[in-house]
């Protein structure tokens, strides 16, 4: 999906996201201030170089729901729907490491005080992954399995969401560098599992 995409959720998140990039896109036509519009996929990971720690609270998105079933805090994961039509039959996404978008937001604002000009990015890899792949990933990284149950889809939920951001490396010079599901589950396996003596 490029910038171009129509822009029609399925569901509440997504709206939301939707509805305040409309309000910004309105508050800069009346108050001049400029903006950018980062769209990311799938924000995923913990600092790579560990400076910013602590577990998530009450996770929803999939890979600190598959820490914490390689930590023991949830005896399983469930997956919800293993009938799309993708290569396993499980979602595909477009998972981008926290460093990525750490890097892209100052590259943003950069380029909005030098070119005073308003942005909307896509922030993604261009490269999806499956339900079941992330899975296998963390397992690879853990070294343990990952215990999880096949359970119905979930109600306005595509079954592939991959990012082009062509235009985010034209404008900003971007491109995804720490965003490897090895990456990824090696930033946070040491907030979820103590290291081995």
């Amino acid at each position: 999906m490029d910038e171009n995409h129509p822009t029609n959720p399925t569901n509440y998140y997504g709206y939301t996201k939707l509805a305040i990039a409309q309000n910004l896109h309105w508050y800069s036509k009346l108050k001049g201030i400029h903006y950018a519009a980062l769209r990311y996929f799938n924000a995923t990971g913990y600092d790579k170089d560990g400076k910013i720690k602590g577990k998530e609270k009450n996770p929803t998105n999939l890979s600190p729901l598959v820490m914490e079933v390689a930590a023991g805090i949830r005896e399983q994961l469930q997956v919800f729907g293993n009938d799309y039509n993708t290569k396993d039959g499980t979602c595909i996404r477009d998972y981008i490491h926290v460093n990525d978008l750490a890097i892209a937001h100052l590259k943003a604002m950069e380029y909005i005080v030098k070119e005073n000009k308003n942005m909307v990015l896509n922030l993604g890899t261009g490269k999806g992954n499956s339900v079941l792949e992330v899975i296998s990933a963390a397992e690879e990284v853990v070294q343990k399995k990952i215990k999880y149950q096949i359970v119905g889809r979930r109600e306005g939920y595509p079954e592939e969401l991959v990012a082009s951001s062509e235009k985010a490396r034209e404008l900003l010079g971007w491109k995804a560098q720490y965003s490897e599901l090895d990456i990824i589950f090696n930033s946070m396996k040491p907030v979820y599992l103590k290291p081995e003596k």
